[in-house]
């Protein structure tokens, strides 16, 4: 689909055509990432809709005064196969008896009444009633061209598989005059006209919507999205669309011409933005967005049964699952899997309708795959192979033409659900039950892990104010499991949480203990790490003291065996994650080259919830060396307005094992965290401050500072692995610029 969306998007007219800028070249590699594992074509998904039909859903609230012009704009319209669907949302006008004089007259409208619930719930509300193959939405303030609904069928019909588009508009004022010199969009100036890019590459990632009023999309993408978030009221829109842009693509109509008048007085929300703080809160939308965009990346955990009927088509669907990396448990696994208060992520599949030989977790999602109509109430979904397949009204079901485009079109659905419960938890909050939540990440046994459980049990904190999650990623391996319920029968005061992690990668088991978490604050200890006994009274007194405070990191003291102080400079002693934090009070991170890290790690759970945690594209996975996701959110706290800081009283000894210290770990370390800073940058988290100067600079030096160590020393392997990662650093950056300059839009 990302080749047909890349004809369409820029092929688009438009006043002048740019290269891409950094924003935008972020969103496309996601989308390319996005469309290589899941492609989705919508032309190969058929939902429970009424062909050629658009629905069109007016909420209302007291609009009396203007409403009629909105309706007679659709009744006006030169396509008229279309149903009308108007929400009276508890308005204290005549609102409510103007549309039931329409309706009177029109079977094509119907009319629903309710107590004002506002926007989001209204608009989820009349598309849950759509019969439309394409859905729109208007308001009462505004007014659709004559042939708005015709030319926008007839483009949406020409792009089978993108799930949306837009068009461009004009502004309108109170009297329905044109408003000229707005200054927003307009092409030509004077014009009146809103002239939107002719692509959406910056609606996720730069805070500005660049689509309006003039819209449409396919009842197949709407079975993908679900409802309007409640928790987007003024935002309800823009949040949809940047949902739509993630999951189902949106392209900007071939024709340029303004088709829509959107009206501007005191009483719409758009004049009302410093009031309401629309424009000011999103970059909370860009801050939950770049969160999503990385989870939609990320596995699911699947669960497949079938009749033996049904094997070579499971089998086909299992081959899908394993081409996009995703894990495929057994019935042996269940019992070994725990997920406390996190989501599991799990989904079973049963095709033709096939029992689960196991208890599975109450939030899993259930998918019956060609069920008969006497089991279809025990699952989540429906789903069927064939173009010409029958799909029900009555719950949701859904027909596909492969294996293929029905795993892309799932998991979309079913991460974007999951992404909703989370936001849920982010906005509605539940009470922290204590102070703070120690969460232990491991995936193997080792006897520091044992010394670290040991320091986190005799903290000299009172037991009722802290928690332990311990989280493994390892949860085949039952001898962690036998560990943690040792530590827990020797600690009764102690409340000790054991979870597992079933997807790889140290990221990932960090999230699973945050959405597990029940403390106030979380701090994060490394399984080689052992606390002094202070830590954790040092961490809730940091986080007590100061209100503004997003992220604490502590002091790190790394232990070195005798055999391998040769190895240890000034230069690589960080690369083990040691960190000294020099005084004796706390203070703030000046700036990113102060921002903690490694073993002792901290942050305010509902500001960690807000951002997302930690971004799975970044961290450790096994026994790789790669890094970068603490940074990360630091990054992300300054972006939420909360400040990171650095708690020299908080101290942890790193013992790690004495394996790692040997010259490949100086060469890799080395040279994968310059790459990672490199991604940072590219990514658009840390700041635009190297250049291809410095970067050759720092290259240059690096290559002198190599000679002038003996070779194959410590430091020299350090300095070459600095020069080889700066060069690459360069090479990359060139790529990144010639793909800029290359694909102007």
């Amino acid at each position: 689909m990302f080749d047909t969306l890349k004809k369409f998007i820029w092929g688009a007219k438009t006043p002048d055509k740019k290269p891409l800028n950094l924003y935008q070249y972020k969103f496309i590699r996601y989308m390319e990432d996005r469309q290589k594992t899941y492609p989705l074509a919508f032309s190969k998904v058929h939902v429970p809709m009424q062909k050629d039909l658009v629905t069109v859903v007016l909420p209302v609230y007291n609009g009396g005064d203007i409403l009629a012009d909105s309706i007679e704009s659709v009744l006006c319209q030169t396509y008229d196969n279309f149903e009308l669907i108007i929400i009276n949302d508890g308005s204290k006008d005549d609102s409510l008896k103007i549309a039931q004089s329409y309706a009177e007259k029109d079977k094509r409208i119907r009319v629903l009444t309710q107590e004002n619930k506002k926007i989001p719930r209204t608009l989820s509300r009349g598309f849950r009633e759509a019969r439309g193959e394409f859905l729109t939405w208007t308001s009462a303030d505004n007014v659709m061209d004559k042939d708005f609904l015709e030319k926008m069928v007839a483009d949406i019909k020409s792009k089978p598989d993108v799930g949306m588009i837009f068009a461009n508009m004009r502004l309108i004022d109170a009297r329905g005059k044109k408003l000229r010199k707005h200054g927003w969009f307009e092409y030509p100036f004077g014009s009146a006209n809103v002239i939107f890019p002719n692509n959406t590459y910056e609606l996720n990632v730069y805070p500005n919507n660049t689509i309006g009023a003039a819209f449409m999309y396919r009842k197949s993408a709407m079975e993908v999205l679900g409802c309007y978030s409640s928790f987007k009221h003024t935002l309800e829109d823009y949040d949809y669309w940047m949902r739509m842009n993630n999951l189902c693509g949106i392209s900007h109509t071939d024709f340029t011409e303004p088709c829509y008048s959107y009206r501007w007085h005191d009483k719409s929300l758009t004049a009302k933005d410093k009031e309401l703080g629309i424009t000011q809160n999103r970059y909370k939308l860009m801050v939950l967005d770049d969160f999503r965009r990385d989870f939609c990346l990320t596995p699911l955990l699947w669960y497949v049964t079938e009749t033996p009927e049904y094997k070579a088509v499971a089998d086909e669907f299992r081959a899908e699952l394993v081409r996009a990396g995703h894990v495929i448990l057994t019935d042996e696994d269940f019992p070994q899997l725990f997920f406390g208060d996190a989501n599991s992520a799990v989904c079973h599949i049963a095709f033709g309708g096939a029992e689960a030989c196991c208890a599975l977790p109450t939030d899993t999602t259930k998918i019956g795959f060609d069920v008969e109509d006497s089991k279809k109430a025990e699952f989540d979904i429906l789903a069927k192979l064939g173009a010409d397949a029958e799909v029900s009204q009555d719950k949701p079901e859904y027909a596909f033409d492969d294996v293929k485009t029905m795993f892309s079109f799932l998991d979309a659905k079913i991460k974007n659900d999951i992404l909703y419960d989370m936001e849920r938890k982010i906005e509605e909050p539940e009470e922290p039950k204590r102070k703070l939540s120690v969460i232990l990440c491991t995936h193997k046994m080792s006897e520091t892990l044992k010394a670290c459980l040991d320091s986190i049990c005799k903290q000299t904190a009172d037991k009722k104010d802290y928690e332990l999650v311990f989280v493994n990623n390892s949860f085949r391996d039952t001898g962690i499991k036998e560990l943690v319920q040792s530590v827990k029968a020797e600690n009764p005061e102690l409340e000790v949480n054991y979870i597992t992690a079933p997807l790889k990668g140290l990221s990932f088991a960090r999230n699973a203990g945050l959405w597990a978490a029940s403390g106030e604050y979380v701090l994060y200890v490394d399984d080689d790490a052992v606390l002094d006994k202070a830590v954790i009274k040092e961490t809730i007194r940091a986080f007590d003291g100061d209100e503004a405070l997003g992220v604490v990191g502590g002091k790190v003291i790394l232990t070195v065996p005798d055999e391998a102080k040769a190895l240890v400079s000034q230069n690589t002693i960080g690369l083990w994650s040691n960190l000294d934090i020099e005084g004796k009070s706390l203070k703030y991170a000046k700036d990113y080259g102060e921002f903690p890290y490694g073993a002792n790690f901290a942050a305010r759970r509902s500001e960690l919830r807000r951002i997302g945690g930690f971004r799975t594209g970044y961290g450790r996975v096994g026994n790789n060396f790669a890094g970068g996701e603490e940074t990360l959110v630091c990054f992300m706290m300054e972006e939420v307005q909360k400040k990171v800081a650095l708690n020299p009283n908080s101290v942890v000894e790193h013992r790690i094992d004495p394996e790692r210290f040997n010259l490949e770990h100086i060469e890799k370390t080395t040279y994968s965290g310059i790459m990672t800073q490199y991604r940072l940058r590219r990514d658009l988290y840390a700041p635009q401050d190297w250049n291809d100067m410095n970067v050759r600079e720092r290259a240059n030096r690096a290559e002198k500072m190599a000679k002038a160590e003996k070779e194959g020393s410590a430091d020299y392997v350090f300095w070459k692995a600095t020069e080889r990662a700066f060069r690459d650093v360069y090479e990359a950056r060139q790529k990144d610029y010639e793909y800029l300059v290359k694909n102007k839009v």
